[in-house]
Formats: structure tokens, C-alpha cells, sequence
């Protein structure tokens, strides 16, 4: 990777829905809330300027053991084919850049999740890069992807791959 203070974060889900349905939900940040309680705890919408999003979260990134996190983010949507974020995590004092792209599949939508997210100490990178591989996206997964299936109603996700490192 060209930057070494980054961690890369990638996920790859199947949903068995139409690719409409999906983005109507994931792209809802006003109701995130609400369809993803355990992930988004509070959500509020400072500014937007067409598919532009200026957003403060109070989010839970790695489960119940740990405590939520504040994070600030400028979010653009991509009509019909998901967002991209810049992110800045408050509590671990971390900044990113996060994609969330639908792709047409023949079982449905894949979602493509990239979160490069740079961690200034040195020392933190690998414990960052094991705990969101152990904790973080095994737990976004479950809230998120998961929790997705349910709000459209279909039977259960196929996980293709999920990775951090």
C-alpha cells in the first residue's frame, strides 16, 4: 500500500435483493438509528448540499465490550450505487476514507465495502488491523449486513469474503 500508516478494511457481501432496495436503505443515514440500532446509536445531518452529507455519529464500531465512538464525516452519496465517506473517528483520533459500493449480482446485490483508515501510531497499526478483523467487521457484519436482510425481508446474507489488514 503506498501510505503505510493506513489499515485497509474490506468486506464483500452477497444480499438477496434488488439493488434499489438495498441503496434505499443503506443511503437513509437519517434513519440509521432506527434500522441499525446497534451499529448507529445517534445520527445527526449538520449540512446537505445535494447528495452531500455532513453527519456526527455516535457509532458502535466493535461491539458491547467496547464503548461507542464519536465520529464527524463528509458523506457523498452515489444514487443507486451506494456512498463514499471521509471519516474522522473522535475517540481513536482516526481518519478515513470509507466505500460502500452495490454491485448488480445474479443472487441479488453485492456490497462492497472499503474502509482505508489511517492510524497514526505506528505501534497501534497492527492491533487496530487485528481488532477490526476479530471484532469489527464480525460485529458490523451481524448489526449491519445482517440486519439488512431483515429490513428487506429475505432469507439469510452469503458472505463472499471479509478482510483487514
Amino acid at each position: 500500500m503506498a501510505n503505510s500508516d493506513k489499515v485497509a478494511v474490506v468486506g464483500d457481501w452477497l444480499i438477496r435483493s434488488d439493488r434499489d432496495s438495498v441503496y434505499a436503505i443503506v443511503s437513509d443515514f437519517e434513519h440509521m438509528p432506527e434500522h441499525f440500532p446497534k451499529v448507529a446509536r445517534a445520527i445527526r445531518i449538520l449540512d446537505r448540499d445535494g447528495d452531500v452529507l455532513t453527519i456526527e455519529a455516535d457509532a458502535a464500531s466493535f461491539g458491547r465490550l467496547f464503548p461507542p465512538v464519536k465520529v464527524s464525516m463528509t458523506a457523498v452519496l452515489l444514487p443507486g450505487r451506494g456512498y463514499r465517506c471521509s471519516t474522522h473517528n473522535l475517540t481513536f483520533n482516526t481518519t478515513g476514507d470509507e466505500e460502500l459500493l452495490l454491485l448488480d449480482d445474479p443472487g441479488g446485490t453485492r456490497i462492497k465495502y472499503t474502509y482505508f483508515v489511517t492510524v497514526k501510531h505506528q505501534r497501534l497499526r497492527p492491533l487496530y488491523a487485528w481488532a477490526v478483523r476479530t471484532f469489527g467487521l464480525p460485529y458490523w457484519k451481524r448489526c449491519f449486513v445482517d440486519r439488512l436482510e431483515i429490513l428487506l425481508n429475505v432469507d439469510g446474507p452469503d458472505i463472499a469474503s471479509t478482510t483487514a489488514g
